[in-house]
């Protein structure tokens, strides 16, 4: 039974870490063509993101085709700061991927890389949890004094 509970709890851990991993790699590759090839535009914002944080849903166009994307307010440009549905902010899209875009340039690809040196050992222990819950690396989810008193 603790080799199952072991098993769950690592499968909660390696799905909550990989969907963060999946997000953090996904903002890295846009980031990484905005700062490769981007272009300036304009977009519309059209209504604030449930998400909060300041982010925003816009669109835009681009060869005319119209792209929606989501992004917080280029907070270092006064002008576009406080943006409201209905105006207009600057866009940062890339001209090899239009459908990727924010409403500020990015300044590094690889934003919050120290966030990952620390997650990305927690996902691989989650990982040998499931695979194999009897190993020393394995994260121990039970209370060490049930072991004891089971002893």
């Amino acid at each position: 039974m603790r080799s199952f509970s072991a098993r769950l709890g690592g499968l909660v851990v390696t799905l909550g870490l990989g969907w963060f991993l999946f997000l953090w790699t996904r903002s890295a590759w846009r980031n990484y063509w905005l700062l490769t090839d981007s272009q300036q535009g304009m977009a519309t914002v059209t209504k604030k993101h449930w998400g909060g944080h300041g982010q925003v849903v816009y669109k835009y166009v681009v060869n005319q085709k119209e792209y929606v994307g989501t992004s917080s307010r280029n907070s270092k440009d006064p002008r576009y700061s406080k943006v409201q549905p209905g105006e207009e902010s600057i866009l940062y899209f890339s001209a090899s991927h239009p459908w990727l875009s924010l409403l500020y340039k990015p300044r590094t690809f690889l934003e919050g890389w120290p966030v990952l040196i620390i997650v990305l050992p927690l996902e691989i222990f989650a990982l040998i949890t499931i695979i194999k819950p009897t190993s020393k690396w394995v994260f121990d989810l039970n209370d060490k004094k049930e072991d004891h008193a089971a002893s």
